[in-house]
């Protein structure tokens, strides 16, 4: 459940068609996840998310945010707040992305993520020096360290984008072991895009490159190169592919012939499917119990089980490698036998291993055969050094040749048996998470999985709301929005309120119908804009409202005047409305959603807070509160919780959990400014 660098690849040109622009507004973390919050330029608000060494991608689920930031996010938000991206890229088609970043004072930083070994975040500045890293570690050819310079890991294998014929056909004709580990080892492929090679070319995956021929590594080459051409020019084909019992196992951007009869579902980006992939793995994890003690057992339940599936992961390679180990023997065994004799005779004629060691290395530096293997002798322990391809092993001259691979084969079934001992621990890791699980139910109803919230309408970005004769009447939140509504939905048939004095929102009513509207909608729509201009803050119960045709509002200020942003020229008659009021009310509307998101489910809701003026959320809804402006009233973070608490309290019981997805934010962003009490 990684991404390969086929994945990083395709989501790093989708993220810099998006993401360039736009600015970091903020940062969080959720266990291994890391949330970026940016306002792009064309988009919106987007979130970013990136977790460990797995993924990166764009995310439209509603991802629990924590209350207080970790040490490493509250320094990695005074680097990283309000700076700009300036494009995202994928390094050396590794699985490493880079996002350059604007510097408010030289040149660009990086943001690097390496998506592999437990994955990492450094941030590097002009200088190429670390400023900051989720991880600090020594590597055998490079160092991430606090103040120190950033370096690059090295590629490994022959580089994917420029890898020639000549150089493919002598890797195969120089290598050993089966075709499909030889892609995957040295050409830097992930395993699944090798067996697609292998599947394509039909030719068996596990056959060994020694028994291939030249037409057979003809197609090989084939199949490589249009793999390769459908990657970097072709058109993305983004899917979740799932297995016969229906439960979704992997995602690509492309389609794979080796999975041309699964069921299969299609998106428009790969962002898209990576989404909806991984955001029902992270519902397993995210989402936090009522009871605090049971959520701090659960989590580290948690930690262990990760801690036993990464043994477990170090325990397989080591078996492979010690079975290897004895298979080389085995395949070396007369070169190796003739060594281990050239030693006997050596110490049958009184040499010690000093001087035995001392001749070895004299006569493989003149090139004599049966050498190649010897790397030296450590006389104190009678150990005699092997070369193993890019590695070494020790062998005990005291025994035979047969007993030194039986003794690493005996080490790889020891090490079995501790595979088939941490499995069974993981599966009591599993049991246990699955009692807490069970204790969270009983503690409480609780929606424990991600919602993706239902996409918002084009008006929703604006105040809005439908009048008591279905007109859509919406208004601009601040001078941006203004001129925005002004620009884009400001129609012939329109017409437009607005007070006398700044700090009021342009309201629109929408007739693209060219109906007559009625007083009533006029009336409501008058309302709105009283309780979202400066009078709210003001305490003023009532304001004059004026109401105009839509072409009697320009942008056009008289000759040598300017009209700041969120300004409008009004030119001949304005109707006045006197005395509306500063009043609204708020609903509660439950929106069904489509997806299927949980199977024991059969309907899933979220939750959304709707507000107007009161006879129109009156007629449209049963159960609302209304609110005033009141010099003794609340700040809007106090009123949010009590609106909340309040439909909390109201709401049907199976409708409670719903309730909770309900975002402070989300309800503090549709409230006017200034103090406000609930009526009773």
């Amino acid at each position: 459940m990684k991404f390969s660098n086929f994945d990083v690849y395709v989501i790093a040109k989708e993220l810099d068609s998006i993401l360039s622009g736009g600015r970091i507004t903020n940062l969080y973390e959720i266990d291994d996840l890391l949330i970026i919050k940016v306002q792009t330029i064309s988009y919106g608000k987007k979130i970013l998310i990136i977790k460990d060494d797995s993924r990166i991608n764009l995310t439209e689920y509603d991802y629990p945010i924590p209350k207080y930031p970790s040490q490493f996010t509250s320094s990695l938000r005074k680097f990283l707040k309000n700076r700009k991206i300036l494009s995202i890229s994928q390094y050396k088609f590794d699985r490493i992305i880079k996002i350059e970043l604007s510097n408010f004072e030289a040149n660009s930083w990086n943001f690097v993520i390496e998506l592999f070994n437990k994955g990492n975040f450094i941030l590097v500045d002009e200088t190429k020096i670390v400023k900051i890293a989720k991880s600090y570690k020594k590597f055998r050819d490079r160092d991430v360290l606090a103040n120190r310079e950033y370096s690059f890991p090295t590629s490994r294998g022959e580089s994917f984008l420029s890898l020639r014929k000549e150089n493919f056909i002598d890797l195969m004709l120089n290598k050993e072991g089966e075709i499909v580990r030889i892609l995957a080892n040295f050409i830097s492929f992930s395993g699944i895009y090798s067996e697609e090679i292998c599947h394509r070319a039909k030719i068996d995956k596990n056959k060994n490159v020694t028994e291939i021929t030249e037409s057979e590594i003809q197609k090989l080459f084939n199949s490589f190169k249009d793999l390769r051409n459908e990657i970097l020019f072709g058109n993305v084909n983004a899917h979740i592919v799932y297995d016969e019992n229906g439960i979704p196992f992997q995602v690509f951007p492309i389609e794979l012939e080796i999975y041309k009869d699964c069921k299969k579902k299609y998106f428009d980006s790969f962002n898209q499917a990576v989404d909806e992939f991984y955001s029902r793995l992270d519902s397993l994890d995210l989402k936090e119990p009522h009871d605090a003690k049971l959520n701090q057992r659960l989590a580290e339940q948690k930690k262990i089980l990760k801690r036993q599936r990464e043994y477990l992961e170090d325990l397989k390679k080591e078996k492979i490698r010690y079975y290897r180990y004895g298979d080389f023997i085995y395949s070396h065994l007369n070169s190796l036998e003739r060594l281990f004799g050239v030693i006997k005779r050596a110490r049958n004629k009184g040499y010690n291993y000093y001087e035995i060691n001392s001749k070895l290395k004299e006569a493989k530096d003149e090139n004599f055969d049966a050498l190649d293997l010897f790397l030296k002798i450590d006389p104190t322990t009678k150990k005699i050094y092997i070369k193993v391809n890019k590695s070494e092993i020790q062998l005990d001259l005291r025994q035979s040749i047969g007993e030194n691979a039986n003794k690493l084969y005996n080490k790889g079934k020891k090490i079995e048996k501790k595979i088939a001992g941490t499995i069974s621990a993981i599966s009591e890791s599993k049991k246990q998470i699955e009692k807490l699980k069970e204790k969270k139910v009983e503690i409480g109803d609780k929606v424990d999985f991600l919602i993706k919230p239902p996409k918002r309408k084009w008006y929703e970005k604006y105040r809005w709301f439908i009048s008591s004769e279905n007109f859509l009447v919406i208004g601009g939140k601040d001078a941006s929005s203004n001129e925005a509504i002004f620009r884009k939905h400001l129609d012939k048939n329109d017409i437009v309120l607005h007070t006398n004095f700044p700090g009021s929102p342009l309201i629109v009513i929408k007739n693209p119908k060219n109906e007559p509207i009625p007083e009533n909608t006029i009336s409501e729509a008058a309302e709105f804009v009283a309780s979202f201009s400066r009078a709210w803050k003001e305490n003023w119960g009532i304001i004059d409202i004026f109401y105009v045709k839509s072409e009697q509002v320009s942008k056009t200020p008289p000759s040598g005047e300017f009209l700041p942003k969120g300004s409008f020229m009004i030119s001949g008659k304005k109707n006045f409305i006197k005395n509306a009021k500063t009043q609204l009310a708020l609903a509660l509307k439950f929106i069904r959603l489509e997806e299927e998101i949980d199977e024991n489910l059969d309907e899933i809701f979220f939750p959304k807070i709707i507000i107007g003026p009161i006879s129109a959320i009156k007629n449209q809804y049963e159960d609302y509160l209304t609110i005033k402006p009141s010099r003794s009233g609340y700040s809007k973070g106090k009123i949010a919780l009590k609106i909340k608490a309040i439909f909390l309290y109201k709401v049907k019981k199976e409708n409670k959990k719903w309730i909770e997805l309900l975002s402070l934010d989300d309800i503090i962003n549709i409230l006017p400014t200034g103090l406000t009490k609930i009526e009773e």
